[in-house]
């Protein structure tokens, strides 16, 4: 008996996860690429690597991810296997980051381990650990959380050098990065771990690093970019919607497939996960209303947003919850340490660890299904055009139905305008798509369209209606 409770007490979350990973790994290797999986730089590219090429274009500078996308380029056979695996890795090195950080900050161990598994299986990270595109999320909080560290724990001289240099990497993964050049030194004076005037020299050594970074992008961004106006809709309504999906998706776990997707709404569901889960935010929040204006929180709160800033200013999805989940594990941590009912803080985070991963397992099933769907359609769409051909043009047909992030995606959209059949052939062809959609009270444009289409030099045109693919050119 001495043995196992000497064994029980040294096993860390990092240890259960580790064990785990091989399941879960597999898992997530199931699901199959739909939407923007199947256009963003990180899908086979068949080119040249060049300089231009890791250059900044459009909105983005991601030179990361268009080499990843290189390397499968090599091996169309790695995609979405090798994405898969890099996005996992990197989830798990952050939360590994998360239980290091919460010791650095002097949690004690029971609240290590409540932010370790909070941020490990969070639904807030289901946008980003099941998706196949999700790399620069991923690894844009990993470079900063170990920025973050090392400018919490190294000497005077290596932490300044380590702390740029994996902000830079953070920034170079995705551009929400750039505000660890700001958070570590915030973090630092709200703990009391650095003085005010030693706050104002590193953020100024911050914004000289972050001035070099948009320095050289702009200078080295094409003059006659475009960019995609959906980043930059500034209306009140749009805001709150980001906001609200902020706020809920970190703090509320609750099954949003049951919630939000109006095919799979199921209010029982809701209510259950609702009920299990939000006892332990209750506590954690009004249990400690002393410390709420406590300034380690309310540094820990700045950090959260800053780092969900520039998504909160352009674009915020499911998927860009993750950027301030880290710094929402650490406050969970925060106001879980030294709990004076340990007992019932274990009680009510059992309930929400069940609650999330029956959320979670559920979001990666409709994931794999929609994955599924597009693969399907893909093969039908070859099946029926019968031989090669070098362009193709496809007609969408949608209805009112809404999808839901990446997980209840349309038809239309795992079909990937023609990209599934691209991959069902092993993108040998069609190597040329063009593609309309029109709503299903237009059915009487479909003509027209492809005969249009057939003008314009394509071999062949589809009709998709929902998971159905016809060959009608």
């Amino acid at each position: 008996m001495d043995i196992i409770k000497n064994i029980t007490r040294h096993i860390t979350p990092i240890t259960v996860i580790l064990l785990l990973s091989p399941f879960i790994l597999y898992a997530i290797t199931l699901l199959l690429p739909t939407f923007d999986d199947w256009t963003y730089y990180t899908t086979p590219y068949f080119g040249t690597l060049t300089l231009n090429n890791l250059l900044p274009e459009r909105s983005w500078w991601r030179p990361f991810d268009v080499i990843f996308g290189w390397v499968l380029g090599r091996d169309y056979r790695l995609f979405p296997l090798l994405n898969h695996i890099f996005v996992y890795a990197g989830h798990l090195v952050s939360t590994f980051l998360i239980y290091k950080l919460s010791g650095t900050l002097s949690f004690g161990k029971t609240a290590r381990n409540t932010a370790t598994i909070f941020f490990f299986i969070s639904p807030g990270m289901l946008g980003t650990v099941l998706s196949i595109d999700s790399l620069n999320q991923t690894y844009a909080q990993m470079w900063g959380l170990l920025g973050l560290w090392f400018y919490l724990n190294k000497g005077h001289r290596p932490k300044y050098a380590l702390w740029i240099l994996c902000t830079y990497m953070s920034t170079f993964s995705k551009e929400n990065g750039i505000m660890f050049f700001f958070i570590p030194q915030v973090m630092a004076f709200g703990f009391g771990r650095t003085c005010r005037q030693q706050f104002v020299r590193d953020s100024i050594i911050g914004a000289t690093a972050a001035a070099a970074y948009l320095t050289a992008r702009f200078s080295l961004t094409p003059h006659d970019v475009n960019f995609n106006e959906e980043y930059f809709d500034n209306t009140i309504f749009s805001k709150l919607k980001h906001i609200g999906t902020f706020i809920g998706m970190t703090w509320v776990a609750v099954d949003y497939v049951s919630l939000v997707h109006a095919p799979s709404r199921n209010p029982a569901v809701v209510v259950a996960t609702l009920l299990l889960s939000m006892p332990f935010m209750a506590y954690l929040f009004a249990g400690r209303r002393g410390r709420i204006v406590q300034r380690p929180l309310l540094s820990l709160a700045a950090c959260m947003c800053m780092a969900a800033l520039p998504h909160l200013l352009t674009l915020f999805t499911v998927m860009h919850t993750y950027a301030g989940l880290g710094m929402a594990a650490l406050i969970v941590a925060f106001l879980a340490d030294r709990s004076r009912r340990p007992a019932a803080l274990r009680i009510l985070f059992t309930l929400y660890v069940i609650s999330s991963i029956f959320i979670d397992i559920h979001h990666w099933h409709k994931a794999y299904r929609s994955g599924l769907m597009g693969q399907d359609m893909g093969r039908q769409a070859i099946e029926k055009t019968g031989h090669p051909v070098d362009k193709a043009y496809s007609i969408s047909v949608r209805d009112d139905e809404k999808k839901y992030s990446s997980f209840c995606v349309l038809p239309s959209d795992a079909f990937g305008w023609g990209h599934a059949a691209f991959a069902a052939t092993g993108y040998k062809w069609p190597r040329v798509f063009g593609d309309t959609a029109i709503h299903v009270t237009d059915m009487h444009l479909v003509d027209s369209i492809a005969d249009h289409a057939v003008k314009e030099g394509y071999d062949k045109v589809w009709l998709v209606h929902g998971d159905t693919v016809d060959v009608i050119r």
